[in-house]
């Protein structure tokens, strides 16, 4: 969730083609595609459910020569608001597919894109192009599939349904249930908002690595406990020790109450998964990963 909390500014005219499929990287547990923008590229994108709205950095706006207008602040993952910026692209084009006359905003992601060790970060895809979609995400094949149908499943498939222009699911943490954003822009597998896992007793329960930095997001540094979470019910399946972070954050979205949890990559590469935006579900069915030991990575390793 590198963006959560600014506005809407507007929506992606519909593309022409209504079907593409590209590859992805994974870089710090996050999905990274190329796209053009302006005819111009490649640029280097994060693939994020858990933003609003479509981002590109200051320099990237200057190499399209756009012009960037205040915008106040908004906030992220970090403690503290980011200052925003708004542009107009001509032209967002991922693969096949082309989206025109988009508005979006300027975010310095200097810090997400050293600290973390990406080697290009230009932007960030967000609802404004999946909300089109049956987005799928194929782990085993390291791509994504943006089509207006969802594909054919296999029979051990799941459907969940959620809501919002961020998903929000019902999920069961350790027995107790909680409203749970789907969040691919999440570098962790789960995070805990910090006003749930106190009201719950989260801190403390279980051996923790205390107060440690667990990512970079808008607004600087996460902070949050570490531990092996025994349980997690999603997407119709029970996960075992799931490790996970109790946000320990002051400020940004990990500090409101609006949502018990949010889900990132190190849960959702266990599936394949179609965001299905139209229908409002998500389909998941296990991938490779499915039973590949959950471990603790450091940001930045």
């Amino acid at each position: 969730m590198l963006l959560a909390s600014c506005a809407i500014l507007g929506m992606a005219a519909g593309p022409a083609s209504a079907a593409t499929t590209i590859p992805y990287t994974l870089v710090d547990n996050r999905i990274v595609i190329e796209c053009r923008l302006d005819g111009q590229g490649p640029f280097a994108m994060i693939l994020d459910t858990g933003s609003p709205s479509i981002a590109v950095t200051p320099e990237t706006a200057h190499r399209l020569a756009v012009i960037v207008h205040s915008a106040g602040t908004v906030t992220g993952a970090g403690n503290d608001a980011a200052q925003n910026g708004s542009a107009k692209i001509a032209a967002l084009s991922i693969g096949d597919l082309t989206f025109r006359n988009l508005d979006a905003d300027v975010l310095d992601l200097t810090e997400i894109r050293t600290k973390l060790h990406f080697p290009r970060l230009d932007g960030i895809i967000g609802y404004p192009v999946l909300e089109h979609f049956a987005t799928f995400v194929d782990v085993d094949d390291m791509t994504i599939a943006f089509d207006r149908q969802a594909p054919a499943v296999p029979s051990n498939a799941t459907t969940t349904h959620f809501s919002g222009v961020l998903p929000e699911i019902h999920g069961v943490v350790d027995g107790v249930a909680g409203k749970i954003v789907v969040d691919t822009g999440d570098r962790s597998s789960l995070t805990l908002f910090g006003p749930f896992a106190k009201h719950y007793g989260f801190f403390g329960r279980y051996p923790s690595k205390e107060n440690i930095v667990t990512g970079y997001g808008l607004g600087g540094p996460v902070y949050g406990d570490v531990f092996t979470l025994p349980s997690l019910d999603v997407f119709g399946t029970r996960l075992a020790n799931v490790v996970t972070r109790a946000s320990r954050q002051t400020g940004g979205v990990f500090a409101s109450d609006a949502d018990s949890a949010s889900i990132g990559m190190g849960v959702l590469k266990r599936f394949n998964i179609v965001y299905d935006y139209p229908h409002q579900s998500i389909i998941a069915w296990p991938s490779t990963h499915f039973a590949t030991p959950d471990v603790f990575v450091p940001p930045g390793s």
